[in-house]
């Protein structure tokens, strides 16, 4: 199970560095339009950014309970393969963009969202289960693995939340149904926005054996 499993390395924003980490071959790049994270984008990007990862990887947009014709314009502007939805958008709003030229990530907290196997069926092509906070977004911080035992869910998902360089076996050695890859971001950073080569090398390789 462990050689299938995905990587997707969110909070891109710097060239050189997205370069770095795209020859290390993930399965996904994210890059934030919220512009409450601190590894926002800007309310302009350069579009140049996006050609960067080429068409082996697909570049994932992370939006936050934005208006749908924002999500829209962002998915023509910068040619976007899929979009991360990491707020309260309901099935109707996740089913709306479902189907169009872009897919849809899910992100939800185990331990407070519905878990209804028809609720996300031909609304989301991929969950995301992380740990919400007080504000809005993942909280960098792991959650329960145990609560998506024994669990049937309608679609394939990524595990994220708090995922760092010494979680590679542990990540491994889980089995838990639909279980497609991880989403890391913060513990491989040196500072906001910008990845660390070495520990992201090493883990991937690790999650490869």
């Amino acid at each position: 199970m462990s050689a299938e499993l995905q990587i997707k390395v969110c909070g891109m924003r710097d060239p050189h560095n997205l370069e770095e980490v795209c020859s290390l071959a993930p399965e996904y790049v994210g890059f934030i339009f919220f512009e409450r994270s601190k590894r926002f984008l800007g309310s302009a990007p350069d579009p140049a950014l996006f050609t960067i990862p080429g068409p082996g990887i697909r570049k994932v947009g992370v939006f936050v309970d934005e208006e749908l014709k924002r999500v829209r314009k962002a998915v023509d502007s910068y040619g976007l393969d899929m979009v991360q939805l990491h707020g309260n958008e309901s099935v109707a709003y996740c089913r709306s963009l479902s189907g169009e030229a872009v897919q849809v990530i899910k992100a939800l907290d185990p331990a407070s969202s519905p878990m209804d196997p028809d609720s996300w069926e031909g609304a989301a092509d991929l969950l995301l289960f992380d740990s919400a906070g007080t504000g809005s977004g993942g909280t960098g911080r792991k959650f329960d693995w145990t609560l998506l035992e024994n669990r049937a869910l309608p679609v394939p998902f990524l595990l994220s939340g708090g995922i760092g360089p010494e979680d590679a076996a542990l990540v491994r050695a889980l089995e838990l149904k639909g279980f497609m890859g991880v989403d890391v971001n913060s513990r491989f950073e040196r500072s906001p926005g910008l990845k660390d080569l070495i520990s992201l090398k090493k883990f991937i390789t690790e999650i490869r054996k």
